[in-house]
């Protein structure tokens, strides 16, 4: 019998990515998102797209009862990039971000015992600056209101777990990229940077800083590792990285100089130098022993990877 899978947030970058694992994989599904229609992931024998707003939790519950999906993939958010004021967006962001997780669970309590949950947590839930080994028992502490509405997530999906003996798992993820992520972000403006250099020597462009560190890895692998974890650890909590600390400065000296350029020709940076921060690195042992894969794409091969063709 065919595994069925409902993928909410289907039309953004990690979705999208699960939708087409699940489907080279053989399962049956439901990618749903506020849209008109699927952005990435065209219709098929093995796809149908829901338009769903999450705010609306009636209409996820209807799409829930009446799909009765195996497993529920939770990848939707109300988020931005790094200086996003989340103030004015609070009463959409906890409707998406965790009021829908929270009818996800209920359905499963009420409805759909064995239903499988994984849930697209994430990294700002560690506060900063990160240091030393970063794992799934680092502590965590809200640091802004994206982090409010996830440490809620996290720990509505521990209680679901506990108490209810739901299959729900939390992935806490950190950098992870694609071409279909927003080109406001750090990696993809560097890739789009060095795509105009090679093309134009005189290209020059500005960045605020580049003294920081952090974690990036391929989020098509990530989403691919992400259904190994539905199948093999189901209810269980990860983080996901690659495992590599770099920081901004260290990364466009090596982009720029694996294609015979010299950054400081064309990236201006506005913030004077300043200390990047202790260094930090995630720790992976749990995702190898539980699921027997890490990452493998290399900072390098992910900024190819963004470069505009």
């Amino acid at each position: 019998m065919t595994t069925q899978a409902l993928v909410l947030g289907v039309n953004g970058q990690d979705g999208s990515f699960l939708a087409e694992s699940l489907l080279r994989r053989g399962y049956a599904v439901i990618g749903a998102a506020r849209d008109e229609g699927s952005r990435h992931v065209p219709a098929s024998s093995g796809f149908s797209y829901e338009r769903l707003d999450l705010q609306d939790p009636g209409a996820l519950d209807r799409l829930l009862e009446r799909s009765s999906p195996d497993i529920v993939f939770h990848v939707a958010a109300v988020h931005g990039s790094a200086g996003f004021t989340y103030e004015p967006v609070w009463a959409a962001m906890a409707a998406v971000n965790t009021v829908s997780l929270h009818a996800v669970l209920e359905h499963a309590r009420t409805r759909n015992p064995g239903m499988r949950v994984v849930y697209a947590n994430s990294a700002k839930i560690f506060p900063g600056p990160l240091s030393g080994r970063i794992d799934e028992t680092t502590p965590y502490r809200a640091t802004c209101l994206y982090s409010i509405g996830k440490i809620a997530s996290l720990e509505l999906i521990r209680y679901y777990r506990s108490r209810h003996g739901i299959a729900g798992g939390n992935l806490f993820l950190f950098n992870h990229e694609s071409t279909r992520r927003p080109a406001t972000y750090f990696l993809p403006r560097i890739a789009e940077g060095l795509g105009r250099a090679l093309a134009d020597p005189t290209f020059r462009m500005e960045v605020e800083t580049l003294d920081f560190r952090s974690d990036w890895s391929l989020a098509e692998e990530l989403m691919d590792i992400a259904v190994d974890i539905a199948e093999k650890a189901p209810g269980e909590d990860f983080v996901m990285a690659s495992g590599v600390t770099r920081t901004g400065r260290e990364v466009v000296a090596d982009v720029f100089a694996r294609h015979g350029l010299d950054w400081t020709r064309h990236i201006g940076i506005r913030q004077p130098p300043q200390d990047p921060g202790p260094d930090f690195t995630v720790c992976l042992d749990r995702l190898e022993e539980r699921v027997g894969r890490r990452p493998q794409a290399t900072i390098t091969e992910i900024v190819d990877r963004l470069r505009p063709a």
